[in-house]
């Protein structure tokens, strides 16, 4: 007793909110050390029996140490038989009589008591325990206390796995084990020579088994609850008893019915017993209901027989109906105010949405379904009114089943015989389209009600409407298109010609008068283009798809008529405001399917669009640098990269027209009549490129074209003051100039004349970035293989055409890196005003932005500073530096024309990444080695062209990285796990301090050292055949071979696990080949070896590869290594 008197007394220390935390701590640890008592089951038994009147706390404690003695002693024999068996026979005590009766009793109490029945179970039945089924089955029959517990007895077993052969044996009833396994015994697996096999039989030959058992309580107890609540005086307490049985079995059943035998579910009714569970007026007995519901339409059956037999009630009985008015009860339709449903309602209504879309996507949507269900017609009544849900969660549960419905060539051949339903589908899609989203002018609708229940924010709102309106929504509307494709098209072209008519409001304009995109007006407008381009891009598939054999060739020609007449509609219509316009736009891009197959609009279109790309507002001057409202630069560009889709998607049509469109734009571009942006030109270029390349014309006829765009380019580019020293650039640029205005005013508030001079700066800047964005959008065109087929001849077309261009773009790249590089030179801004210095390094929020650390920009809205200025100048270089990186980065993908454009190729490309490595920082040279090496070294056609540059990089690398680890570790590693950089990411750490500079540092340190892993994985790691002779050469090379080898050692044990683990499998892969030199034998049992011992993940991987390489090696290798 003195023990129980000390656990009472600790129990009301730790639970005293006034004790120290010192003997809170103590009490805690007596009470654990109680656990490793051998008297500890009879403690907890005494404790948690209802008899000795202990508190809630003391009877849960109890609890607590009888389940430790059986989770964690059982097995490990420190209680022999006897103990066991009185451990048991205490729980058994507690289901008995141990517990208060149902309504009194805290369900943790009851629950954690059925837990610790079925942890012994699990541990000794069926073989050490035989008659618990029988004990089981008294329990339940004795009253409803005992018939509860029981039910959670069996819901904990249900849910383990290791014990569900046992459980088919009592579940389900002696009937169906001998019909499921007449020979009494289950094979382990499908070999029909296997000699693991389970008996399949129960004790009792005439067991109804628990399943039955269950149904049958749960209907009978259903309808006593609804006897009960129609008495004029209805018992409250028998009522809640009812419920908590109800729900008890039902919760059971939800733990049984998706792995036990099929035939039992059907033998025992119980799908038509749910769906009457349904009907209910008692919220928990709905959804637990529908749980179990769930359970059977999520289920995979073995055969078409047992789902044939589960569903027979479904799809050929009245199940289908229950279901139906189940769903009219909690929500009706056809009233005139919509019902709307509050939380517990709306809850089951989505799990009802769940369960019956899941009951047409698994099994009327299946595979191999040949027969319509009878009740099919009433399950897809059932399913549009729940599409039609003004509940966008709800459509979008529902339109799963839709999007299955067209995949599969059975039932989508059903509907389409359908017209009706056809219609009425796209009808309800077309209305949800429009109410997607919430409008900025506020109005308490149905929809917007329920936007309130599921989403926190605006924001979620609209980011799951934009999902379900592109993953859902249009690809159905897309395929409902080609079912009926002569119909459909009649009845878009009807309801489109009033959405073409309509002109907003005054309340849908924003104070420019422009439309605002928000508006309820522009919401519904968007709505219905939507609905036009995707009939559109529907039909448009169909007709090119000649070997569809659901269109003749009448209905063919005639959508193709249609389809130009809606073109021509379309193309009458002229709208003012700019975003309908950009809106109409994209309406356009819909029609390049129809225009591929007949292009007689083709000419219109393109004068349509060329209208969009010199749009400016009424009564707009243009000037040389025209200052555009952002909607009207959208709009614009908006134009231009459509008529670059155009250029891809139909070359060969318009290379038929190519002299007047390259004329008109010409024309447009005419930089003495400032019609259109830098940038614009730039894409309007590309729009004749890619025309010109894609084209199927011979390259006989491309070259001269493709030289008429590319070659004024670089002419004109090389026309410009050279910039081949870093004073050259930084006069050119106008940083010079800016330098000498600081320091003549040395006033940071003189913005003007600061703002001035930095606007004649930005028309240098503009120079400089338009070329090179240009030529690398070019290049990306043509190097972008994925767009055609047969890449060797791709590589080949591309090479020749740019071939006469490689080596003035090699050049005016590889100086511009040069010099961008010394611009990073403390040396060339000690001249310079410190006013300016800055603007070499890294702004707090660009350091925030890397490492992912939210930062808010400090900078002033309102008007330039001193501070803007500066941090576009950082920017610009910024830019412009990886830029370059991306052009060098693409002209290896041109073939060996790149590495033979000039004499010594290879030592420009080294002399102007080294010559100034110094001033390279570590975020540059991850861009280095990702943008450019990487491509450089992968491409490179012949290995020995890389003899110089590889040891070069491979030394400096491994030298720098080893260094600043070396320095990392002995100022102290920050962010060693995962769970440190997790916990960093989250901090609100000043951004200010020496802290985060330090942690900043080792950042970007580690990223560096990834993308020294990410350069050699592709040349040694797994798929990597491609590149075997470059991958023998840089092992045969010894001048590559010794550097590279010694990187390998140093990656593999550096304090950053991402790239440790990963050098380690590239040391295992290469292992072989390594083994295979004489030569290198004696490093790899020294210095790999070492290294790999100092990580015991290598240890492992390597121990692997030395046992599979030659007894005699291993032995020389060991030897070598011993030292």
């Amino acid at each position: 007793m003195l023990v129980l008197q000390n656990i009472v007394q600790a129990l009301d220390i730790i639970y005293n909110p006034s004790v120290t935390n010192e003997a809170r701590i103590k009490a805690q640890e007596y009470c654990d050390s109680i656990k490793d008592h051998l008297s500890s089951p009879i403690y907890g038994r005494y404790l948690a029996h209802i008899e000795n009147n202990q508190s809630l706390i003391l009877r849960h404690f109890g609890l607590h140490l009888l389940e430790n003695a059986i989770k964690f002693k059982w097995n490990d024999r420190i209680y022999n038989n006897d103990d066991k068996q009185q451990i048991k026979q205490a729980i058994i005590e507690l289901v008995e009589r141990g517990t208060l009766d149902i309504l009194t009793e805290q369900s943790f109490i009851k629950e954690k008591v059925a837990k610790l029945f079925a942890e012994i179970a699990k541990k000794e039945w069926p073989s050490r325990w035989n008659d618990m089924d029988k004990l089981l089955h008294r329990l339940y029959s004795e009253s409803p206390t005992r018939q509860e517990i029981v039910l959670f007895i069996c819901r904990y077993l249900a849910e383990e796995m290791e014990v569900r052969d046992s459980l088919q044996c009592v579940f389900v009833s002696s009937n169906i084990l001998r019909i499921q396994y007449p020979d009494g015994l289950k094979k382990e697996n499908r070999r029909e020579d296997s000699g693991n096999v389970i008996i399949m039989s129960g004790d009792d030959p005439n067991n109804e088994g628990w399943l039955i058992r269950w149904t049958r309580s749960l209907e009978q107890i259903v309808g006593e609850w609804q006897n009960q609540k129609q008495l004029i005086n209805p018992n409250p307490q028998l009522i809640l008893i009812q419920e908590k049985l109800a729900i008890a079995i039902l919760n059971t059943l939800a733990a049984t019915l998706d792995w036990i035998l099929t035939k039992s579910i059907v033998e025992s009714n119980t799908v038509f017993i749910l769906c009457n569970c349904l009907l209910i007026d008692c919220h928990g007995i709905r959804m637990e209901a529908i749980e179990c519901l769930a359970k059977i339409f999520l289920r995979n059956f073995q055969t078409a027989e047992d789902r044939a037999i589960v569903f027979q009630p479904l799809f050929e009985g009245e199940c289908m109906d229950l279901l139906y008015n189940a769903y009219i009860k909690i929500q009706p339709v056809g009233k005139e105010v919509e019902v709307l449903l509050e939380n517990d309602e709306y809850t089951f209504l989505k799990g009802f949405a769940e369960a019956i879309t899941a009951l047409g996507v698994r099994h009327i949507c299946f595979k191999n379904i040949s027969v319509m269900p009878k009740q099919f017609p009433k399950y897809l009544e059932l399913i549009y009114i729940i599409s039609k849900h003004p509940s966008n969660v709800i459509t979008s549960i529902s339109l799963e089943f839709w999007q299955a419905a067209m995949k599969n060539n059975f039932i989508s051949r059903i509907i389409k015989e359908q017209e009706s339903v056809l219609i009425m589908l796209l009808e309800l899609l077309a209305e949800r389209l429009s109410i997607l989203f919430r409008p900025s002018e506020f109005t308490e609708t149905p929809t917007s009600f329920y936007m309130d229940l599921d989403f926190d924010s605006d924001n979620d709102c609209r980011i799951f409407g934009q999902a379900l309106r592109s993953t859902k929504i249009i690809e159905i509307i897309k395929s409902l298109s080609v079912l009926r494709p002569i119909e459909v098209f009649r009845w878009i072209v009807n309801r489109i010609q009033i959405t073409f008519n309509v002109r907003p409001n005054v309340e849908s304009l924003d104070i420019n008068g422009v439309v605002k995109l928000d508006s309820g007006f522009y919401i519904k407008f968007d709505a219905e283009m939507i609905l036009m381009e995707s009939i559109v891009i529907g039909l448009g598939r169909l007709i090119k798809n000649l070997d569809y054999n659901d269109i003749n060739s009448e209905d063919r020609e005639q959508i193709i008529s249609g389809m130009n007449n809606l073109l021509q509609m379309l193309l009458e219509i002229n709208y003012e405001d700019v975003l309908m316009i950009h809106r109409y736009l994209t309406a356009l891009e819909a029609f390049e399917g129809i225009l591929q197959i007949d292009s007689r609009l083709l000419l219109q279109v393109l004068q349509k669009i060329f209208t969009f790309v010199t749009f400016c507002p009424p009564g707009h001057n243009i000037s040389a640098n025209p200052l555009l409202p952002l909607p009207i630069k959208r709009l614009r560009f908006g134009a231009v990269t459509t008529l670059i889709k155009f250029g891809v998607a139909m070359p060969d049509i318009l290379i038929n027209i190519y002299s007047d469109i390259n004329s008109y734009i010409n024309e447009i571009i005419d930089k003495d009549k400032h019609l259109v942006t830098g940038r614009e030109k730039s894409c309007l270029l590309e729009f004749l490129l890619s025309i010109v390349y894609f084209s199927n014309i011979s390259l006989e006829q491309k070259k001269p074209l493709f030289d008429s765009i590319v070659n004024p380019v670089i002419n004109n580019f090389q026309k410009k003051p050279a910039i081949k020293s870093i004073q050259g650039f930084l006069d050119n640029t106008g940083f010079s100039s800016l330098a000498k205005m600081v320091n003549e005013t040395k006033q940071k508030a003189n913005v003007y004349n600061l703002a001035f001079e930095e606007e004649r700066i930005s028309k240098s800047k503009r120079t400089i970035t338009w070329f090179l964005t240009t030529i690398l959008n070019w290049l990306k065109r043509t190097t972008d293989y994925s767009s055609k087929e047969g890449n060797n001849t791709i590589v080949t077309e591309a090479s020749k055409l740019w071939r006469q261009y490689i080596p003035s773009i090699l050049n005016i790249t590889l100086d511009l890196i040069r010099v961008l590089h010394q611009v990073w030179n403390i040396e060339t801004w000690r001249e310079f005003p410190v006013e300016l210095h800055s603007i070499i390094s890294f702004s707090n929020e660009d350091k925030a932005k890397i490492i992912g650390v939210p930062q808010k920009s400090t900078m002033i809205d309102s008007q330039r500073s001193f501070d803007e200025i500066i941090d576009s100048l950082r920017k610009w270089l910024s830019s412009i530096r990886i830029d370059c990186y991306y052009v060098l980065g693409r002209l290896p993908l041109l073939g060996s024309n790149f590495y033979t454009a000039l004499p010594n190729v290879n030592e420009l490309v080294a002399q102007s990444l080294f010559e100034n490595v110094e001033w390279i920082n570590n975020i540059h040279w991850k861009y280095l080695l990702n943008i450019v090496m990487k491509p450089y070294i992968l491409n490179c056609p012949t290995p020995s062209i890389l003899s110089s540059f590889l040891p070069q990089l491979f030394k400096y690398m491994d030298e720098k990285l080893s260094k600043e680890w070396n320095d990392l570790i002995i100022n102290g590693v920050h962010i060693s796990t995962l769970e440190e950089a997790s916990a960093f990411e989250q901090s609100s750490l000043d951004i200010n301090s020496n802290e985060f500079e330090e942690i900043f540092n080792e950042k970007v340190l580690r990223d560096l050292t990834r993308a020294y892993v990410d350069l050699l994985e592709p040349i040694f790691g797994s798929g990597a055949s491609k590149n075997d002779e470059l991958k023998e050469y840089m092992l045969d090379y010894m001048p590559i071979t010794e550097y590279l080898l010694r990187s390998l050692c140093h990656l593999m044990t550096c304090k950053d696990s991402v790239s440790c683990i990963r050098t380690t499998q590239l040391c295992v892969r290469i292992l072989p080949s390594l083994i295979k030199r004489e030569a290198l034998r004696e490093f790899v049992g020294k210095e790999l070896l070492s290294s790999a011992l100092q990580v015991s993940y290598t240890s492992i991987q390597l121990s692997v590869i030395f046992l599979q390489i030659p007894s005699k090696k291993r032995i020389n290798l060991v030897n070598l290594g011993t030292s």
